[in-house]
């Protein structure tokens, strides 16, 4: 039971998804490709925010399960090479779906 309380693979795995959907909607500035028509990006980002949203409701994350989640979050994006204030922001807008 206790074990299962830091079992936090899930999560780690559910955060690296995210962050390649990110790295495809908001490349790093190095890497910056064609742009994504503005109906097609919303509606990206708008799955992206259901995808969390579900993931959330399905698993029942507990404070050590959110916390490896944003964290893991945050080093893929930052080692993909992003800005570190649309990390910030991007944890801050991710925190409270959890």
């Amino acid at each position: 039971m206790i074990l299962e309380w830091f079992n936090a693979g899930e999560a780690v795995l559910f955060a690296q998804e995210i962050v390649r959907e990110i790295n495809r909607l908001f490349p790093p500035a190095d890497r910056k490709g064609k742009a994504i028509p503005k109906k097609e990006y919303q509606r990206r980002f708008d799955s992206l925010i259901v995808r969390i949203r579900t993931f959330s409701l399905k698993y029942k994350l507990n404070i050590y399960k959110k916390a490896k989640l944003l964290n893991t979050i945050k080093w893929e994006m930052k080692d993909a090479g992003h800005d570190e204030k649309i990390i910030s922001e991007f944890i801050s807008f991710v925190a409270p779906l959890l």
